[in-house]
C-alpha cells in the first residue's frame, strides 16, 4: 500500500476545479472537482485499516499521485530523505559557491544600503590567493558556480576579467563545470560589458529597479546626483537578449500599487514585459547601518500580503510569475560548508548580508578554513531539523528553516523568521496557476498567428 504525503495543499480553485501542490516535490496540478472527489475516497481508502479493493479511477488516479509525489509507497520516509539530502548538499565538496565582492566601492548612494564603502579593488595579492583556494579543490569539483557582488562589481572589471580566465582555465584543465552570475545596479551594464560578461559565462544578472523612474533617481540616486533610471533600462534591453535578466525591487512601506503599476508600464513600454523576470524584495534593517531605515520596513507578515498584491499587479499587466515556491536541499550558503563569500579584503563570510563587515568575518583567504570560528559555526549549527516548529511544518521543503542570520542575529520570533510561503501559500498558488494558464494562452496564440503567417 501507499502513503499520502504530509506535504499536500490543495485548495478549490474557480469553477470546476482544485488546485494541487505538494512541497516535497514541488509538483504542481490542477484537478476538477469530480478528479477530487475521488482523491478524498481513495485517501481514506489508504488510511483506513486494511487493504481496501481500488476501484479503476482510484487506482489510476494513484500512479498520478505517486508520479508527482502526492502519494508515497510505503516504506519511504520523506522526512529522512529530506533531512539525508539537506546533510548531503551542507557537507558536499564536489561543489563550490563563491560570492565575490571584487570591490565594495559603488556608484550610487542608495539611503537603505548597508554596506560599508571603501573605493578599493581587491589587491593582487588577494586574487591569487582565492585562485589557489580553488585550485586546492579543483580535482575533486564537478562544478564552480561564481556570483559577482560589491559594491558594484562592474567598477572592477579587470579583477573579474583575471579571476575569470584563472576559473575557467582551471574548468578546461580539472575538467569542471563553471557557471557564473551577477549582482548590479545596471548603470555600467553597457552592451560592451555585456558581451564580455558572456564571453565569461555569465548568464544571469540581477539589477534592482526601485519603482518608477521619478522614485528610482531618488531611492538610489548616483553619487553625482544625475538620475540613472532611463539608462539602465536602455542596458537592459540589450543585455536581455544575450543572458536572463532579473529585476529586482525593493519594496519598503513608501510603495503603494500605483507605485508598482507605473513601474510595469514603463517597462512595458520598453518592451521588457516578455524579457525580463520581476522579483519583489523585502527592504530590512539588516545590520547597524542601515538601522536608520527600519521604521520604513514589513516585517514578513505584512510583506506576504503585499507581496500577493504586487504579484496579481505582474499577472494583470501581463508579466510572467517567476517566484516559484520550489523545494531546497539548504536555505541558503551558511548551511553549506563549500560555500563562502570573500570580499575585496580576502575576509570570508557565511551571509551576503555580512559583506564588508569584518566583524561578521570567520577568517582570511589567505589563510587556512577555520570551521570552529564562532562566527562560521554561528550560522552553519543551525538545522531545521533540531527546531521542533520546524519539523512539524508542511512546507518545510521549501523553506528549510529560513535565513539564519535573521533567525539568530536579530532576535525575531519563529513567526517572523518564517518565509513569506509560510502566510500566502494559496492566494500565490492561485496566481501561478492564472500565469502558467496565461502563458499556455499567449503560446497558443503565437502558434496560431504563425500558422496563418504561413498560409
Amino acid at each position: 500500500m501507499s502513503t499520502v504525503s504530509r506535504y499536500n495543499h490543495f485548495q478549490r480553485w474557480q469553477d470546476g476545479y482544485h488546485i494541487a501542490y505538494n512541497a516535497f516535490s514541488g509538483a504542481v496540478a490542477l484537478m476538477t472537482d469530480e478528479n477530487y472527489g475521488v482523491y478524498e475516497n481513495l485517501v481514506a481508502k489508504l488510511r483506513g485499516p486494511g487493504a481496501a479493493e481500488l476501484t479503476e479511477p482510484e487506482a489510476e488516479l494513484l500512479k498520478q499521485l505517486e508520479f508527482g509525489g502526492f502519494v508515497r509507497k510505503d516504506g519511504f520516509s520523506e522526512f529522512y530523505d529530506l533531512r539525508f539530502q539537506h546533510h548531503l548538499n551542507r557537507y558536499d565538496r564536489t561543489g563550490l559557491g563563491l560570492v565575490i565582492a571584487p570591490t565594495m566601492a559603488c556608484n550610487m548612494a542608495c539611503v537603505y544600503c548597508y554596506e560599508e564603502k571603501t573605493k578599493r579593488k581587491m589587491s593582487p595579492e588577494v586574487r591569487t590567493a582565492l585562485v589557489g583556494f580553488v585550485e586546492k579543490q579543483a580535482k575533486h569539483l564537478q562544478n564552480l558556480s561564481v556570483d559577482w557582488y560589491g559594491g558594484e562589481p562592474l567598477l572592477a572589471l579587470d579583477v573579474i576579467e583575471e579571476l575569470t580566465k584563472a576559473f575557467m582555465e582551471m574548468a578546461e584543465r580539472y575538467q569542471y563545470t563553471y557557471r557564473a552570475s551577477m549582482v548590479s545596479n545596471g548603470y555600467l551594464l553597457t552592451p560592451e560589458t555585456v558581451d564580455r560578461l558572456v564571453d565569461w559565462r555569465v548568464t544571469f544578472v540581477q539589477v534592482t529597479l526601485d519603482g518608477p523612474a521619478r522614485i528610482h533617481d531618488v531611492k538610489r540616486p548616483l553619487k553625482s546626483k544625475r538620475g540613472s533610471f532611463y539608462k539602465i533600462i536602455e542596458n537592459i534591453k540589450y543585455a536581455s537578449t544575450k543572458m536572463t535578466v532579473g529585476i529586482r525591487v525593493n519594496v519598503d512601506k513608501s510603495f503603494t500599487p500605483d507605485t508598482i503599476t507605473e513601474l510595469l508600464a514603463e517597462l512595458t513600454a520598453a518592451g521588457l514585459r516578455e524579457r525580463v523576470g520581476v522579483h519583489f524584495g523585502m527592504v530590512e534593517a539588516a545590520s547597524k547601518v542601515c538601522a536608520n531605515i527600519s521604521e520604513s520596513c514589513y516585517d514578513s507578515t505584512d510583506f506576504s500580503h503585499i507581496e500577493v498584491d504586487y504579484h496579481r499587479l505582474l499577472l494583470e499587466q501581463g508579466f510572467s510569475i517567476d517566484k516559484l515556491p520550489s523545494p531546497l536541499s539548504s536555505f541558503c550558503m551558511a548551511s553549506m560548508i563549500n560555500s563562502h563569500l570573500i570580499d575585496p579584503e580576502g575576509y570570508l563570510y557565511r551571509c551576503w548580508n555580512h559583506a564588508g563587515l569584518t566583524e561578521k568575518a570567520c577568517g582570511q583567504i589567505t589563510e587556512e578554513m577555520n570551521y570552529q570560528h564562532p562566527n562560521f559555526r554561528s550560522l552553519f549549527d543551525f538545522s531545521p531539523f533540531d527546531n521542533a516548529r520546524c519539523t512539524e511544518c508542511d512546507l518545510l521543503p521549501i523553506c528549510m528553516g529560513a535565513c539564519p542570520s535573521r533567525r539568530l542575529e536579530r532576535g525575531l520570533s519563529d513567526v517572523e523568521v518564517c518565509e513569506t510561503w509560510k502566510h500566502n501559500l494559496q492566494p500565490m498558488l492561485e496566481i501561478i496557476a492564472r500565469s502558467r494558464q496565461q502563458e499556455m494562452q499567449r503560446r497558443s496564440q503565437q502558434d496560431q498567428s504563425q500558422i496563418a503567417n504561413k498560409e
